[in-house]
């Protein structure tokens, strides 16, 4: 069961909370040792239907292929002017893991966590 559409669910690296990247420039800078954990907390305790982890694990996997484009590094340099350089060229270079995220489906429960380099795993917090 694909309860996903046909074409990519997120498009842009940007598709993203923009504190976010403030934060991993400040990670980046300050703590770029640092490791982190997060795991997703069924808080509606909402029931996922069979087959949910399969199209899950795919949408993740595309996120491999999300790149920052050079329109979307000039949009930061001109509105953003507080985004050091060498991050951007940073962020133009990022590409997401998906082998820091691990997700299982128990029946209708659903685990998601999401564990490496606090920099590195920051993007992925809005799974």
């Amino acid at each position: 069961m694909n309860l996903f559409p046909k074409e990519p669910l997120i498009k842009s690296v940007l598709d993203n909370d923009f504190y976010k990247f403030t934060v991993q420039q400040g990670v980046i800078k300050l703590f770029p040792e640092a490791k982190a954990r997060y795991k997703f907390i069924n808080r509606g305790n909402h029931s996922f239907p069979e087959g949910f982890s399969e199209s899950l694990k795919k949408a993740v996997a595309e996120m491999a292929t999300l790149k920052l484009t050079k329109e979307e590094k000039m949009f930061f340099k001109v509105n953003c002017p507080y985004l050091d350089p060498v991050y951007l060229d940073f962020l133009e270079g990022f590409r997401y893991n998906p082998e820091e995220v691990s997700i299982v489906q128990h029946g209708k429960d659903l685990e998601v966590s999401i564990e490496g380099l606090w920099y590195r795993t920051i993007l992925w917090k809005f799974l």
